[in-house]
């Protein structure tokens, strides 16, 4: 093994695609059709020697971009022709997690001068795309070699920053890597993705060229309003907050979290990466102002208040949240200050064409809707959600907000705790007049009385062309096809050019 191959990426096996490079040595050289000559400047090599190794180096180096930089690096052993192959490599996936656990410091030493080498090796070179994840692993000197990275041209930047925690007398205090200052002027960057990183304020941001920007529980020294101020092409923003960080907690100032964007289309709060009794120290509010944007994703309840503004544009909206005040515990429909929040938030959205909901947030609109009145989504002709059986009651009164609905995929969770009583009798505008399609997901329950959801768009929807049966937990064991064709067929169809499929069959079978 050369001595210039980094030694924690010894006593590791070859990643399969090395592997596979050297099973090409004996295959025979790609000819033009004329039979003298190589193609697109392959040198002309007999048969049984290392035709992949003929290659152009760019080539070469390419395709072992796709390999995380461990595996790019294992290649060296193959031949003297690979041996440096991966220092020109234009791009650094590493994960310290692959590491070994002992002789740390020497590891973390031979860790930062494979990289200096990296960057040593071609010094005019661009590392264009670099992923590097160092979640369990505090590296003095890391942020320095980001800060190179980036002064080389880096185009993706992906970085997982240590959660290593400090303990002095029983309390913890987390080691946060920061990120380097160069990193808000980049004149290069496209994609921007941090994990567990610290963004200190710079004063001044200026990144011309950035469009995807993915934050996760991120250690805020800086306003995101001002962090997105300097970035005038930015279409996709993800957020997740970081529910620790009891700096921002503590101080008034990072209480707001504004999103203010023309450039943005895409924005989306992502659920946190583990589940936590944090509800009740939320206090902060989410401010959406993006005239451009066409598609949010609101996930989890980060936000004890969320206000929109100015959404003209807005073409889908995914909610995932239940608009908690403390730990689970919804909001009293008596405080008239929350119900005027949830009211604005609902107007703010009211223009969306496609709209997606979870069961918790359609509880939450059940529970608003004893204090006020759902505005009506006069745009939406797409809706999926998701209603638990005993909230079917409520079914109805959702879908008189949506007039002009066209297609509805309906998952029931539950259905055999629904209410012995429960009847669906109320019509809906858009079930008598505009809905075309209908898709219900659900444990197939046959008894007498428990196929309400089915039965209820079958016999009231005047112009539906096809309803789709999905279930979600079909066992053919427990209940024969000829029984359900039989059972589907039977009930009652108030529009005669309606098709029934049901998916629970082996094969697809379409009633008319």
């Amino acid at each position: 093994m050369q001595s210039s191959f980094p030694f924690f990426f010894k006593n590791k096996k070859l990643s399969l695609f090395s592997l596979s490079l050297s099973r090409f040595r004996s295959l025979p050289p790609i000819q033009s059709s004329g039979g003298s000559k190589p193609i697109h400047g392959f040198r002309f090599v007999m048969s049984g020697m290392d035709r992949i190794s003929e290659l152009p180096e760019c080539l070469l180096t390419q395709i072992l971009s796709y390999l995380p930089t461990n595996q790019s690096v294992q290649t060296s052993v193959l031949s003297k022709r690979w041996e440096n192959l991966y220092l020109s490599v234009p791009g650094l996936d590493l994960n310290c997690s692959v590491l070994p656990n002992y002789d740390a410091d020497e590891v973390i030493l031979s860790f930062l001068s494979f990289i200096d080498k990296l960057l040593e090796f071609s010094p005019e070179s661009v590392l264009f795309k670099v992923k590097v994840q160092c979640r369990d692993t505090m590296i003095d000197g890391f942020r320095d070699r980001i800060g190179m990275m980036i002064d080389r041209g880096t185009q993706h930047l992906d970085v997982v920053s240590s959660t290593h925690c400090l303990e002095d007398d029983n309390f913890h205090y987390p080691i946060v890597d920061m990120m380097p200052m160069n990193l808000y002027t980049s004149k290069t960057l496209v994609y921007l993705k941090l994990s567990s990183s610290g963004l200190m304020d710079p004063g001044f941001v200026s990144m011309p060229c950035l469009k995807f920007m993915h934050l996760e529980e991120v250690k805020w020294r800086v306003h995101l309003e001002k962090l997105l101020s300097g970035c005038p092409v930015l279409e996709e923003l993800t957020l997740s907050r970081d529910m620790d960080d009891d700096y921002a907690i503590g101080n008034e100032e990072f209480m707001v979290m504004r999103v203010r964007s023309q450039s943005l289309k895409r924005f989306s709060v992502l659920p946190l990466r583990q589940a936590r009794d944090y509800h009740s120290r939320v206090e902060c509010t989410l401010e959406i102002d993006a005239p451009g944007l066409e598609h949010m994703s609101l996930g989890d309840d980060q936000f004890d208040r969320i206000v929109v503004k100015n959404l003209p544009s807005l073409l889908v909206v995914e909610l995932d949240i239940k608009f908690f005040v403390k730990v689970g515990v919804l909001f009293n429909t008596w405080d008239v200050s929350k119900s005027n929040e949830i009211r604005d938030f609902l107007n703010g959205i009211s223009s969306v064409g496609h709209m997606i909901i979870s069961g918790m947030t359609v509880h939450a609109f059940e529970h608003y809707s004893k204090a006020g009145i759902i505005p009506k989504f006069n745009n939406l002709s797409r809706l999926q959600a998701v209603f638990h059986g005993k909230l079917l009651q409520f079914l109805p009164a959702f879908l008189e907000c949506c007039p002009n609905l066209k297609h509805l995929i309906l998952k029931v969770l539950y259905p055999e705790e629904m209410d012995e009583g429960l009847e669906l009798t109320d019509v809906p505008r858009c079930v008598s007049t505009t809905l075309e399609c209908v898709e219900i997901q659900e444990k197939l329950q046959w008894e007498e009385g428990k196929m309400k959801a089915t039965s209820y768009f079958l016999g009231n929807s005047a112009v539906l062309k096809k309803l789709i049966l999905s279930p979600t937990a079909y066992d053919p064991r427990d209940v024969l096809e000829s029984e359900i064709w039989e059972k589907v067929n039977k009930l009652t169809k108030r529009s005669t050019g309606c098709e029934i499929i049901i998916r629970a069959m082996k094969e697809e079978v379409v009633i008319i």
